[in-house]
């Protein structure tokens, strides 16, 4: 409910500013001859963007610097400029849902809220509505906006329309009650009815679609562990129950590689993982002809709180610290523009635009109901597919104990309460 208040309380301020800036010609070349950095995730997206950010340059005369690096070693320079507030750093790249709490907490991004409302620093076509809700939301805290997304998955159903024929089901689930009985239905002993991540850690970015759907949450308003909740332990439940006898053998030892290829091969009916995996099943190289010919897409069921998955989200920020913090907002605009975005789905890249989608180009590339799928999933995304605290790492493993025990029949509400109370352990002693 923050989120979507904050989120229309910015968009009526764009609004009030466009209305007096519809008349004017933007300023693109306000800042000629700056020059800015961006530290950049050896990414997908740098890839598209390198190439071209020849033309920012010469739209506007900012000269840009892009510093490269392969994740992990981006993700240790960026914190050590950022942590010293170097000024010569104006944006970076940065996953929210992976350091956002820690990011915000120590005052490492710049809020953009003033830029947004001023009709002389903000582009009338910015339009920030054609984000997709789950993509921007990610960007908002309690105190403002903190960055624009520029990519955006989120996980789905894969299907086979050709085992839902032969069982007598019409159409994919649509509710968690039906995923189950869909499930029995189509199981064999050959073909498992449904599978999806279980390997701990490894599986907390897909459990929590199902955590969210039945109502629970990471955290209470508190602050405290949410994970024993009793929304949480029905959701778990389920899990448990839908993994343990409709899943493949050993499912606490699946992964997305094993998920993934377990369709692919033939062997299960139903998987749910990200939305990025469909090329796996239209290669010939990885997946059987009867798969390939076969695969369909849903969203996520609906649980007792609706369908809720959790949607992963890169952007760039403006750097806390920057000498040229109104330049490096016109690289972003123009970077996330209606354009560059269009550019980058079509480049391959998911981008965060709504308006993007609708490309006749791109839509003649990809399945209708892969698209729908995935356009319904950004759109109710919730944006803490990670737990919205600094020790992510350590909490994911904390959680990912307790979905190990679910699925090897322990007792469930048990397993929840000690991770819950491990997770507020953790927790609390990275605040001190």
């Amino acid at each position: 409910m923050l989120r979507a208040t904050l989120r229309m309380a910015i968009l009526a301020a764009v609004a009030l500013g466009l209305a007096t800036a519809s008349a004017q010609d933007f300023d693109w070349r306000r800042f000629e001859g700056t020059s800015i950095r961006f530290m950049m995730n050896q990414h997908p997206f740098t890839n598209w963007l390198q190439p071209n950010v020849q033309e920012f340059e010469a739209l506007t005369g900012i000269n840009v610097t892009l510093e490269v690096f392969p994740e992990d070693q981006f993700r240790q320079r960026r914190i050590l400029e950022v942590s010293s507030a170097a000024p010569t750093l104006d944006g970076y790249m940065v996953m929210p849902g992976q350091v956002g709490a820690q990011y915000l907490g120590a005052g490492w991004m710049r809020y953009l809220d003033d830029f947004v409302a001023d009709p002389t620093l903000t582009n009338p076509d910015l339009d920030l509505e054609d984000f997709f809700g789950g993509a921007l939301g990610t960007f908002q805290a309690p105190d403002g906006l903190f960055g624009l997304p520029l990519q955006i998955e989120s996980s789905v159903l894969f299907y086979r329309a050709d085992l839902f024929e032969a069982a007598g089901l019409s159409g994919p689930p649509e509710t968690m009650d039906e995923l189950m009985a869909y499930a029995a239905a189509l199981e064999t002993d050959t073909v498992a009815g449904f599978a999806m991540r279980g390997r701990g850690a490894a599986a907390t970015s897909q459990t929590v679609n199902l955590l969210y759907s039945f109502g629970g949450s990471w955290m209470d308003d508190a602050g405290n562990s949410a994970l024993a909740s009793p929304e949480s332990i029905a959701a778990h439940e389920f899990y448990a129950e839908l993994m343990r006898n409709y899943g493949p053998p050993g499912p606490a030892n699946l992964h997305w590689a094993e998920v993934t290829s377990l369709y692919a091969q033939g062997q299960a009916a139903m998987i749910f993982d990200a939305n990025v995996f469909r090329p796996i099943m239209e290669d010939p190289a990885q997946s059987i002809d009867v798969v390939r010919e076969n695969t369909r897409y849903a969203p996520l069921p609906a649980g007792p709180a609706g369908s809720v998955p959790g949607v992963l989200v890169w952007g760039l920020s403006v750097n806390h610290a920057s000498q040229n913090p109104e330049a490096a907002w016109y690289f972003i605009q123009w970077a996330l523009s209606k354009e560059s975005q269009e550019s980058l789905l079509l480049f391959g890249v998911p981008a965060a635009r709504a308006s993007s989608w609708e490309n006749e180009e791109f839509q003649a590339t990809a399945p209708a109901d892969w698209i729908e799928a995935s356009q319904v999933s950004f759109e109710r995304g919730q944006p803490d597919w990670n737990p919205p605290v600094i020790p992510v790492a350590e909490v994911r493993d904390a959680y990912g104990q307790a979905i190990v025990a679910a699925l090897e029949g322990r007792d469930i509400a048990a397993a929840l309460q000690r991770a819950a109370t491990e997770v507020d352990q953790i927790v609390e002693r990275s605040e001190r």
